[in-house]
């Protein structure tokens, strides 16, 4: 008798949802393109059965179903032969059935992630996957938090098995070592964190353009252990909230990177020779480490540099002396005390400085001589009692000043020029 009423409500959906899909953060730009305002979803609240007999449609593209609990048997989307666009996310699916729907050989996009969102759902069954079947048209694969370790394929697929697959989310998992499945060379977008990674190969990767590996046990990056050398055209790179210590020849190649993150390590300092050659670096973050001093011994063309979160008690001639084409600048959260004489003076085009709640009172007489396009100075919970320790004449190029949480004892105006506004939110004396 349930299984009747859920069927009835299926076919209510289809007459009445055929729509536009409403896509949820899918990252794929051209999805629009793909469904072509043909598109059917399906939010079913109670139980639901599919097979063969249970949607049919020579032009529907696209398929969205989301249910408390879903069981999809083998075939059926056999009756949906334009299929481009499937998404089961958040239904319940068991890890043994995330493959078994059949030949669907067409599907440019497949969405399988969130499976496991009822506690302890999976905490009993097998922790791999296993794909039997092959995906030759297939672009986009989410298989994010499902639980799995591995994923397994049956037959001889494994080099074929995806062809074309170009971004594949794996986040969220219980991966800790390299993967059976052989990750096909047309990869460009791949995302492995909040994993227990500490060891992975990617060889044969070279057309990958951005990786993830956040939130994972990666110690090192070298050739034991997270080899990057074969990402020769790697363009964002993000490895934050590892236990990193030390990194030897494995960045230095990535001759093509533009973004590199790695926040939140124990990098206790970071040889900026390693990025010598990494002429397209724009950004680089090394926020919530343990780095006490920095020292730029060769050149870098990097325009954004977050060093927040660190233990760097004094800036120098030398801390950015190579870094001419700075634009923003971060030391936030720091214990820097002091700034010495020309620290800045080869930093002509800087625009935002970020010196909040760090140890400073005072800043060195025209410190800002040679930053004269500084628009954006964070001075935030210091322990200046007044502005003339930063301002010392008219030429001052800032123009928006923080000053909050400072202690400040009295306000000289005649230091102040028309075009700067100071955020002082000083609270009053009761």
């Amino acid at each position: 008798m349930k299984e009747a009423y859920t069927k009835t409500l299926i076919v209510l959906a289809i007459v009445l949802t055929f729509t536009s899909l409403v896509i949820e953060a899918i990252e794929l730009a051209d999805v629009a393109n793909i469904c072509e305002n043909e598109t059917l979803i399906l939010n079913l609240n109670e139980y639901a059965k599919f097979d063969g007999n249970s949607i049919a449609s020579s032009t529907l593209r696209c398929i969205v179903i989301r249910s408390n609990y879903v069981n999809i048997e083998e075939g059926s989307f056999e009756n949906v032969p334009n299929l481009k666009y499937l998404d089961l996310r958040r239904n319940r699916i068991s890890k043994m059935n995330l493959f078994s729907f059949g030949d669907i050989s067409h599907l440019k996009v497949l969405n399988l992630g969130h499976q496991d969102n009822q506690p302890n759902y999976y905490y009993n069954s097998e922790e791999a996957i296993i794909i039997s079947n092959m995906y030759p048209e297939l672009e986009y694969l989410d298989l994010s938090y499902i639980s799995i370790s591995n994923i397994r394929v049956e037959g001889d697929l494994l080099e074929n098995l995806f062809p074309n697959l170009t971004y594949l989310n794996l986040s969220g998992n219980k991966i800790s070592s390299p993967l059976s499945l052989t990750l096909p060379p047309t990869l460009k977008h791949f995302d492995l964190s909040n994993n227990g990674i500490s060891q992975f190969s990617f060889e044969k990767l070279n057309n990958l353009l951005s990786l993830r590996l956040d939130h994972n046990e990666i110690n090192a990056l070298d050739h034991r252990h997270v080899d990057l050398k074969p990402l020769q055209n790697l363009a964002n790179l993000s490895i934050t909230n590892n236990q990193i210590k030390y990194i030897s020849n494995s960045i230095e190649n990535l001759l093509n990177l533009r973004y590199l993150n790695l926040s939140y390590n124990s990098l206790s300092d970071f040889d900026f020779k390693m990025i010598k050659d990494l002429y397209l670096l724009e950004v680089l973050a090394l926020d919530g480490n343990s780095i006490d001093a920095v020292s730029t011994s060769v050149s870098s063309n990097i325009t954004t540099l977050s060093l927040n979160n660190n233990r760097i008690i004094s800036i120098t001639t030398d801390s950015f002396c190579n870094l001419k084409n700075l634009r923003r600048l971060f030391l936030s959260r720091n214990k820097i005390w002091i700034i010495h004489v020309n620290s800045f003076q080869n930093q002509t085009l800087l625009e935002e400085l970020y010196l909040d709640d760090n140890d400073l009172s005072h800043l060195p007489p025209y410190w800002y001589q040679h930053t004269k396009k500084l628009r954006y100075l964070n001075l935030s919970g210091n322990k200046f009692t007044s502005l003339e320790p930063v301002l010392y004449d008219s030429n001052f190029p800032v123009t928006r000043l923080y000053f909050e949480r400072n202690p400040i004892m009295y306000i000289n105006g005649s230091v102040m020029t028309p075009e700067i506004t100071i955020f002082l939110n000083i609270k009053p004396i009761v």
